[in-house]
């Protein structure tokens, strides 16, 4: 088969493509850091939002932009049943019963930047690491015990958005 040099040209311009997409990502970043920094409120927020262990730039913007700044949902649970981390029972009279699953009605990019910074919180030296580790030597299963780092991430974002305080990490202090 005759090489027309057509992979060549197709890679030179997915490269091109790809370099475009990684600068508009940048820019994009820029001026969602610049919107957050130009309103002290939100500042501190993001300041106090991402020292969470687990908890980066992403996943603060994120929370920031889903509570409206902590003003439209103000509840830790309703959060968590938005991002789709809390299991719901189904149970029909007496005899119907399913295992406890998630809302498929969940905030799905939501659930996903929570789901990374549970991944992340699990790797770092913390008591969210501790916590997992313990369960999955329990014999729980890991999915079912990084759902619910998810929904510990959400409350302790919650508790140090009300306190007004940094995250202290119990294994430091000790």
């Amino acid at each position: 088969m005759k090489d027309v040099g057509l992979d060549k040209e197709l890679t030179k311009l997915s490269k091109q493509f790809i370099a475009q997409i990684e600068k508009q990502r940048k820019m994009i970043e820029q001026k969602i850091e610049a919107i957050i920094n130009e309103d002290s409120e939100l500042k501190q927020q993001a300041k106090l939002i991402r020292s969470v262990p687990g908890v980066g730039k992403v996943l603060s913007w994120v929370m920031i932009a889903k509570t409206e700044g902590f003003t439209k949902i103000t509840d830790p649970r309703k959060m968590a049943c938005y991002s789709g981390v809390v299991p719901f029972e189904h149970q029909s009279g007496t005899s119907v019963y399913r295992k406890p699953r998630v809302s498929i009605f969940a905030d799905k990019s939501t659930k996903a930047v929570l789901h990374l910074g549970a991944m992340s919180a699990i790797r770092l030296n913390n008591d969210l690491r501790v916590y997992y580790q313990r369960k999955v030597n329990e014999g729980k299963n890991k999915m079912l015990v990084l759902n619910n780092v998810r929904n510990k991430i959400i409350h302790r974002i919650f508790a140090v958005i009300k306190n007004q305080e940094l995250y202290k990490n119990p294994l430091v202090l000790s």
